[in-house]
């Protein structure tokens, strides 16, 4: 299943955060048999183990949701810089959001949207972009009569 680009990654996950604790509290524990009872080193060694080997376990899903979510914020403010590159080569009329996505065709769809500057809601039959269209992200658009149609009939409800 592909993720949707538009929202950001969590940074921590239960199982990271589970690991780190447990490994943690196997390290404090260690460290308090070391400081209370010098004989009990063995036990001390096992939770010093335990522990090395849980914060083992734990950093490789920290570094690879950092690093995920590192790319995810390089990736995005690129993809700002696209928009405002575009928006101003393009002479872009409008930003509009996508509510909602009614009926898909290979050719088109028919989605509900919001226009951005006036706060106006209406469906429309949107011609097939090369991306992806997700519900809720803003999108620029320069307003060329074969992208929109705002006439004809809309597409059967389903509910």
């Amino acid at each position: 299943m592909r993720t949707n680009p538009m929202v950001k990654p969590q940074i921590s996950s239960g199982w990271a955060v589970t690991l780190t604790v447990i490994s943690c509290v196997c390290l404090a524990t260690a460290i308090r048999l070391f400081l209370a009872q010098p004989t009990a080193s063995a036990a001390g060694l096992i939770f010093v183990a335990i522990a090395v080997i849980l914060a083992g376990v734990a950093a490789p899903i920290w570094f690879v949701k950092i690093r995920r979510f590192q790319a995810w914020i390089t990736n995005a403010i690129q993809q700002w810089e696209h928009f405002a590159a575009v928006k101003s080569q393009l002479r872009v009329s409008t930003e509009i959001t996508i509510l909602a996505i009614h009926a898909l065709d290979p050719t088109s769809t028919w989605v509900t949207i919001r226009w951005d500057k006036f706060g106006y809601i209406q469906r429309v039959w949107m011609e097939a972009i090369p991306d992806e269209i997700w519900r809720g992200p803003s999108y620029s658009s320069a307003l060329t009569p074969p992208r929109y149609r705002f006439t004809g009939p809309g597409p059967r409800s389903t509910t």
